[in-house]
């Protein structure tokens, strides 16, 4: 008799515990699909952002600790440039909201600053010190990992859920060196931020042992991967590093496209010049003329590429699998 019935309180706690999941899991899905809708704050909410940004950083194993040096230094010159300042305050609000996270592997993601909302220049200018401040860890094995793009996206949305006021724009601003050969698929991962009304963009940056060269397919390897597999969104778009020396150049167009009040399509011809090398140093260091540009759209194929985004075949076979 004990034999029979001793397992049912184990049995009533399982399931239990299995319901509990599914309801907030229900819960957390009904919440999600409303929780970033842009252009849904409140006007006269005084507390309200302009832009709710996080930045997510690669810091995997083919970044070494000089290039994880160099690109902190980039975001922080980036942030606390004059010209990002005024495009990220220059918003109905006045105001901004921004995290930095750093991720590598399917276990490591790492968020050093926490979502702060900012209202000055001076506000930046410390956020971006506080960038500066972060060293890195003796033996860490953070920076010994592979690169599982799809876990870092749901960590940045963990990321941004911690904001508490209403954003005009909720954007993942997602970067990296490599393309996926760890962790949770990025398709799935990329598609379930965009149910929640989340925009990814993506800064990739091409590296090889050739100097660079725009019509080099071995710098666009990375490019189609962030174009095909990561961004997507309202306004979506990826600006490409040609490179660690231009992450800097590259960040500050790149932060003030995202935070400008343009349509989709502009953005979308502005990072597509960009991207082709067509915009010239001086529309790179003036955003008045940056913003005031209007290159031709760049043609587009018949039919949108079929991308492997690393799904279809094992971590050894993947074609996107960073190469040593």
């Amino acid at each position: 008799m004990y034999s029979n019935c001793a397992w049912r309180p184990h049995l009533f706690v399982v399931l239990g515990i299995i319901l509990t999941v599914f309801a907030w899991t229900a819960r957390a899905g009904d919440a999600g699909a409303l929780r970033y809708a842009s252009g849904q704050a409140d006007v006269n909410d005084p507390t309200r952002v302009d832009i709710a940004l996080v930045l997510a950083v690669d810091v995997s194993s083919s970044i070494s600790s000089h290039e994880r040096r160099f690109q902190r230094e980039a975001y922080a010159k980036a942030l606390s440039d004059r010209r990002v300042a005024a495009m990220a305050l220059g918003g109905g609000a006045g105001r901004v909201a921004i995290a930095y996270m750093e991720w590598s592997g399917k276990r490591y993601q790492r968020v050093h600053l926490p979502i702060r909302v900012m209202s000055s220049h001076a506000d930046m200018v410390q956020f971006a010190n506080d960038i500066l401040n972060i060293e890195d860890t003796p033996n860490d094995p953070m920076y010994l990992q592979p690169t599982a793009v799809g876990d870092a996206l749901l960590a940045a949305e963990v990321a941004m859920s911690a904001l508490r006021v209403s954003a005009r724009d909720y954007i993942i601003d997602i970067s990296g060196d490599g393309v996926i050969n760890d962790g949770f698929a990025v398709l799935t991962a990329r598609d379930h931020l965009l149910s929640m009304g989340l925009t990814v963009n993506g800064l990739p940056i091409e590296v090889t042992g050739e100097p660079p060269a725009f019509e080099d397919p071995a710098f666009r390897r990375v490019a189609d991967f962030y174009a095909d597999c990561v961004i997507g969104g309202p306004g979506a778009f990826h600006l490409v590093a040609r490179g660690f020396g231009d992450v800097r150049e590259t960040l500050v167009m790149k932060l003030m496209l995202e935070m400008a009040q343009l349509p989709s399509a502009e953005k979308n011809r502005l990072a597509a010049a960009w991207n082709s090398g067509d915009m010239g140093q001086v529309a790179r260091i003036l955003p008045a003329v940056v913003l005031q540009l209007n290159p031709q759209a760049q043609p587009q194929p018949e039919e949108k590429r079929r991308a492997n985004c690393g799904e279809r075949q094992t971590s050894a076979d993947n074609p996107f699998r960073a190469r040593p």
